[in-house]
């Protein structure tokens, strides 16, 4: 049973649509046109879930990166330590 007649007679309109806009791109040739329309509403149906990862996170390599620069401080720090340690004879 089908729910939202509305909805799928909108959609076979714009369908229908598309594929005489199609049509006329492909001056009658009903194989090109055909290609072209499944190009088309191939396009389009990915346009729809398209996600936008801006949205989601606004610095996506943040976390990352503050955890390399941290890692990479306190290794620097340990190497510091370390030479001196040894040329003042902390050991």
């Amino acid at each position: 049973m089908n729910c939202h007649p509305n909805k799928d007679a909108e959609q076979e309109d714009h369908n229908n649509l598309l594929y005489q806009e199609c049509l006329q791109k492909a001056e009658g040739d009903k194989i090109r046109a055909m290609a072209i329309y499944t190009h088309r509403k191939a396009i389009v149906g990915k346009q729809d879930n398209k996600e936008d990862l801006d949205q989601r996170e606004k610095w996506p390599m943040l976390a990352p990166l503050l955890i390399l620069y941290t890692i990479g401080t306190i290794g620097v720090l340990a190497l510091v330590f370390g030479f001196l340690a040894s040329r003042l004879n902390w050991w």
